[in-house]
């Protein structure tokens, strides 16, 4: 029962669950198609930065220029409106110092006026970062999103929102939740900055009868009272991210999975691309456009275009249940994460649990009688005098009730792991490793105390 709270979960008594988790998200990872809403990456990496840079030889820009999300923001919204994005993230914080100045701050408030002035234009999500309030004269506990240069656009805007890309990772530094929301001060006072993922997946989302029912819309329904009664009180726990697509370092190699052939977005966007994820460099859209060529707009058709990048000066890699990732896939997983699992992730019900469990523990007892055999032939290897023969040794370590008892909690594990790849296609998850090795341990201890 310790094992549903969460402080107990993410700590090391959880350990087992977390890595059966692992596996089923590794197992079905860059497998799972669906009729989720397909992404594209935008990414800025290494080779646009440097490529940007005043010289060859010069250091590649520690930041994003200004002018050059502009453009991006600028081609994204040319999209004609039947092919229109679903949702456009930017994973960039645009209120940090640009390294083009004063002329990018202006040509991007431009861009960003454009689009707030255009109804056809889809739902931009702006990531931001909240600072402790230690860092500001008026201190305090509550965190603090400093003003930005684009604050008398954004906020009027009925389109344009800034959101918070901060996730909340277990003990080991692994992401496996996002944070739903936080609480922040501004100018305005303090309220709630919802999560960039939770945000889009409000736009994504085609049927309105599952927005309506979605497990995760209750952080959107509690947001406003905690910041109003507790606004110091951070999250412990968030929203998990139902892992399916991986973009590691080695990302020029991967192949990503076909959509459903039933994904609605193929009447607007015909039988183009299928992949449910897609990476295109930001500076060869960005070389496209200013050589005067008429870039394509149907990689955009009904997509999830996120804007983000790769690049080393962001240093924006995270550890997750799959591998090292960047900090904008791990965004698009929470995205169309949300959509597949048709709102959110959710525990298996605690009844179904606790019977999962119990069929372990019969499982245990009725192996009581081939355990009775086993523990007499071990006794037997042990007080025999050949025992320091190979076959006596191995016999002896194959058949002790340490192994024995693990290699039952094993399968219990592998069995827990086929679950999940089942259950998780339906949005469901829980607990069945640590209790099984509980027992298992539980079983040892009994068996040595026995001797």
């Amino acid at each position: 029962m310790l094992i549903q709270l969460p402080t107990v979960e993410q700590s090391f008594l959880g350990g087992p669950d977390r890595e059966m988790t692992e596996t089923a998200f590794k197992l079905r990872s860059d497998l799972i198609g669906g009729r989720a809403e397909p992404v594209l990456f935008l990414d800025i990496d290494d080779r646009t930065l440097s490529k940007l840079a005043p010289s060859p030889l010069a250091v590649p820009l520690e930041t994003t220029p200004r002018a050059l999300i502009a453009d991006l923001l600028d081609f994204v919204r040319a999209t004609p409106p039947a092919q229109a994005p679903r949702a456009v993230v930017l994973d960039v914080d645009i209120a940090q110092p640009s390294s083009d100045g004063a002329a990018g701050v202006a040509r991007l408030r431009t861009a960003l006026t454009n689009w707030a002035a255009s109804p056809a234009a889809p739902a931009l999500v702006i990531s931001r970062q909240s600072f402790p309030a230690s860092l500001f004269t008026f201190g305090g506990a509550v965190p603090v999103l400093p003003d930005s240069p684009y604050d008398d656009i954004v906020q009027p805007a009925s389109n344009i929102y800034w959101g918070t890309p901060k996730v909340l990772g277990d003990e080991n530094g692994v992401i496996r939740e996002f944070t739903p929301y936080e609480c922040v001060r501004t100018r305005a006072g303090v309220k709630p900055l919802y999560s960039s993922a939770l945000i889009a997946y409000q736009y994504a989302e085609r049927d309105p009868n599952v927005l309506q029912r979605a497990p995760a819309k209750h952080w959107i329904e509690e947001a406003a009272g905690h910041c109003s009664k507790a606004p110091a009180a951070t999250l412990t726990r968030g929203e998990r991210i139902d892992y399916h697509f991986s973009l590691d370092l080695a990302f020029s190699s991967r192949v990503w999975p076909n959509l459903d052939p039933h994904w609605p977005g193929f009447k607007a966007c015909g039988d183009g691309d299928k992949t449910i994820f897609r990476r295109l460099s930001a500076i060869d859209i960005l070389d496209a456009l200013h050589a005067g060529g008429d870039v394509s707009h149907d990689l955009l058709c009904q997509r999830i275009v996120m804007i983000g990048g790769t690049n080393a000066s962001a240093a924006d890699f995270v550890q997750t249940p799959l591998n090292e990732m960047n900090g904008t896939v791990v965004l698009a997983n929470a995205i169309r994460g949300l959509e597949l699992t048709r709102g959110g992730l959710v525990p298996i019900p605690l009844i179904l649990q606790v019977l999962l469990l119990a069929l372990v523990s019969v499982a245990f007892a009725a192996s009581a009688v081939a355990r009775e055999k086993v523990k007499g032939r071990y006794h037997s290897l042990r007080s025999s005098p050949n025992k320091r023969r190979i076959g006596h040794r191995t016999g002896i370590i194959l058949l002790s009730p340490l192994v024995v008892n693990g290699m039952i909690a094993l399968t219990a594990h592998l069995a827990g792991v086929g679950l999940l790849l089942v259950t998780l296609n339906y949005g469901r998850w829980g607990f069945l490793s640590a209790p099984a090795f509980a027992v298992a341990i539980t079983e040892t201890i009994q068996d040595f105390l026995d001797d």
